[in-house]
């Protein structure tokens, strides 16, 4: 028994208990990235080819919509075409990984029974492991962005370096929201269609049309408790501008990254217990 409430102690614990229980399970972890990925595209001609040929399309899309049809210029820049397209493909790129990952999250225990009704399975691995797929298909959505941007501007500036310091709070804070969205799915069935509804408002109200510069001075914090707006606007200017991140902004993002994680999977760990007889 006191061995059991050690193992129980660690679980929940809401600073290091996360990062145990993934190291933990990495293996599982691995599998069940490699199984998302794969039923994304199960029993299509192409199969995996989907997961670069869909950013494909939609870059291709935007540059000749955005680019070459309604020729939009990006604010405050004298960009071509292609530069245009690819402004709002960092964007929509951030965007589309968000709201991939938090999409499914509200059915994750419905979807997954078999492994609900097995005391000994880590429930708690399953948000990670949807994470994971999106941080995949976001890796190769990524390389081909960098390929573009090669091919259309040259090296990158050097402050792309910091790009992944930016992605990883943005990833963690994503991986909270997972994880609370996925316990609560479990018992409130309706969360499952307000998805679309926040996919709807989260667009409009992140800086991907628009940088945060054109918003009124007022509003800006308002746009800035969105967490897609700090990843979003120093990444593009890190890449575009050769902008380094602003260190505290970053601390502060990051801070408050593993802050909402750990909330996220304390809120998960207690009330997993319950899954069993809801789902």
């Amino acid at each position: 028994m006191a061995l059991e409430a050690v193992s129980v102690s660690r679980e929940g614990d809401p600073f290091f208990g996360m990062f145990r229980r993934i190291w933990k399970h990495r293996h599982l972890a691995s599998l069940l990235i490699a199984r998302n990925v794969e039923s994304s595209f199960r029993g299509s001609a192409l199969g995996k080819l989907w997961t670069a040929l869909v950013p494909l399309l939609r870059l291709a899309v935007y540059t000749t919509v955005l680019g070459f049809i309604l020729k939009v210029k990006w604010p405050g820049d004298q960009n071509g075409p292609l530069e245009t397209a690819l402004l709002y493909f960092v964007g929509l790129t951030l965007y589309d990984f968000f709201m991939e990952s938090i999409g499914g999250a509200p059915g994750l225990m419905l979807d997954n029974v078999n492994f609900v009704k097995k005391v000994v399975f880590p429930l708690e691995i399953l948000p990670f492991a949807a994470l994971g797929a999106s941080l995949v298909r976001l890796g190769v959505t990524s390389v081909i962005l960098l390929i573009f941007f090669l091919v259309i501007r040259g090296l990158p500036p050097a402050a792309s370096l910091a790009i992944p310091l930016v992605v990883a709070p943005f990833a963690l804070m994503v991986l909270g929201a997972v994880w609370f969205l996925a316990a609560l799915g479990a018992y409130v069935r309706d969360l499952r269609q307000l998805m679309g509804v926040l996919a709807l408002v989260m667009m409009y109200l992140s800086p991907i049309f628009f940088p945060l510069a054109m918003v009124p001075a007022r509003l800006r914090p308002f746009f800035y408790a969105n967490p897609l707006a700090f990843a979003i606007e120093s990444t593009r200017a890190a890449l575009f501008a050769g902008q380094w991140p602003n260190w505290w902004g970053l601390a502060l993002y990051a801070a408050i990254a593993w802050l909402f994680a750990a909330a996220g999977y304390r809120w998960f760990v207690r009330v997993k217990p319950g899954f069993a007889d809801v789902v």
